[in-house]
């Protein structure tokens, strides 16, 4: 599991805590994101893949959903590591 790998589960598991089940249906509908039972697996840009999973939880959610990722990436990877919509 790559790096970018670690903070997407990060992301949708503190998605899942706040929506549940409803979490894993989203994400599952970014790509570059391969999603097995619980695990997930980042191919391609992984800012891309990173920005793609945040925004997919906007359109549903709105900025409530982007301070809840940016709460739980927070101290987890460098900024410089990070999308945009993620600092």
């Amino acid at each position: 599991m790559n790096d970018y790998s670690q903070i997407a589960k990060v992301i949708v598991e503190r998605q899942e805590s706040i929506i549940g089940p409803l979490a894993w249906m989203e994400a599952r509908k970014v790509g570059g994101l391969k999603i097995s039972d619980r695990s997930i697996e980042v191919s391609g840009e992984g800012k891309v893949v990173l920005d793609a999973l945040v925004r997919q939880y906007q359109k549903l959610f709105g900025m409530a959903s982007v301070e809840a990722c940016r709460d739980a990436v927070r101290g987890k990877a460098p900024v410089e590591q990070l999308p945009q919509i993620l600092h």
